[in-house]
């Protein structure tokens, strides 16, 4: 079970200098070896590998020496195989029918991240030290590493003009899924963050909507500026740090409902949401302008579904507890009383039975109806470890 430990770095002008160097270094090999890559297969017809580049590295390691400043390992891990890995991610979107992305030239305000394996580095008290010819880069960190385990890997992060430490830990075995005894339905939303099956309602705090004004005048400042000047990556690092604090505060709130869902239920049923498909400006609700399409694909983003998902399956893993992820269709249509299916809009917040006479929150209606969902279905029951059937002993039929 891998785990990842953020560690804050303290400011240091020098220090951070140099690792900017070993990023422009790192960036320019990743960009030359997509080069190398796409003339290979124009002039030639061939596909180039991972292992034909390391052996390209090796030579160029014995002639350039700015590469020999770096460890063999940082710079393949940081740059080649980072190119090897967006080759096969486009080859599978391919295959799968999807939208491609071709591997595309990095800037170096883009390419922000080296990699290490266990080498290369070494911790000493609250100082992180990384080997490099010339001399090792001393970084101060500002918090421990709150998990126990063999680090594994470590990434060292440039975001929004300031340094992180990323520390990958292996922390043991995966805990015996345990029978769950307090399941609860989670629907997720735009006008509530999510609706339990228990009838609780947990708010949204909508940060991006807060700061909303505040981003657009930072983008206006932004366009003003010079392109190339040093007002422009002034500016430019002042959105970046708008942006990475409401992203701090999501995942603080995130965290935090994660800790009290734990705290209140050992079993967990989530809708199965294809968030990208949401996202496509080509699958958008049929109604809705383009106005009110753009404020729900604003509201997606701001909602993080994928990171409370990712948060509470991690969470739940190391303490046992199931999760099960069903399909969501039908979960807001059918009554969880009868099973009727009552069509609604979007704009309809309320469920009402026209066959049992149950009037209901529509969100809550869909907790509830995520939760039979991961009762009937044979393999979710012997995941949830449920025996009591559906909540409010409706019987609901999975299609």
């Amino acid at each position: 079970m891998i785990r990842t430990c953020k560690v804050k770095l303290g400011r240091a002008h020098k220090q951070e200098a140099r690792l900017d160097e070993v990023l422009g270094l790192c960036c320019d090999l990743y960009n030359a070896a997509l080069q190398q890559r796409i003339e290979a297969y124009k002039k030639q017809g061939i596909s180039l590998s991972l292992y034909d580049q390391q052996k390209e590295l090796t030579l160029l390691r014995g002639e350039d020496p700015e590469y020999q400043k770096l460890t063999a390992t940082m710079t393949r891990l940081t740059a080649l195989d980072r190119l090897d890995k967006a080759f096969k991610g486009f080859f599978r979107r391919v295959k799968a029918g999807e939208k491609p992305g071709f591997p595309r030239y990095k800037g170096k305000d883009r390419f922000n991240t080296l990699i290490f394996d266990t080498a290369g580095w070494k911790i000493e008290g609250k100082k992180l030290i990384i080997k490099i010819k010339g001399g090792p880069v001393v970084l101060n960190m500002r918090n421990k590493i709150f998990r126990q385990g063999e680090i594994k890997r470590l990434q060292i992060v440039n975001r929004a003009g300031r340094w992180w430490a990323h520390f990958l830990v292996d922390a043991g075995d995966v805990p015996e899924v345990k029978t769950s005894k307090n399941e609860v339905g989670i629907d997720v939303g735009l006008k509530d963050f999510a609706v339990l099956s228990t009838g609780e309602v947990i708010e949204h705090p909508k940060f991006l909507k807060q700061n909303l004004e505040q981003i657009k005048e930072l983008n206006r400042v932004l366009s003003r500026k010079k392109r190339g000047s040093n007002n422009r990556k002034k500016a430019k690092v002042k959105l970046a740090r708008a942006y990475d604090k409401i992203k701090n505060r999501r995942r603080n709130f995130i965290c935090q409902t994660v800790a009290t869902l734990m705290e209140e239920h050992d079993g967990f049923a989530v809708e199965k949401l294809d968030i990208q498909g949401m996202l496509d400006k080509t699958q958008e609700p049929e109604g809705l302008g383009k106005k009110s399409a753009r404020g729900i694909r604003r509201g997606i983003r701001d909602s993080a579904w994928g990171m409370f998902r990712a948060q509470l399956e991690n969470k739940a893993e190391e303490a046992g507890f199931p999760v099960v992820a069903v399909d969501p269709k039908g979960t807001s249509q059918m009554c969880s009383a009868c099973g009727y299916f009552v069509k609604k809009a979007l704009k309809d917040r309320e469920h009402t039975c026209s066959a049992c006479g149950l009037v209901i929150d529509r969100d809550l209606n869909a907790a509830i109806n995520i939760l039979n969902k991961a009762k009937n279905d044979l393999g979710c029951r012997l995941a949830a470890g449920s025996t009591d059937g559906c909540v409010k002993g409706a019987e609901v039929s999975v299609t």
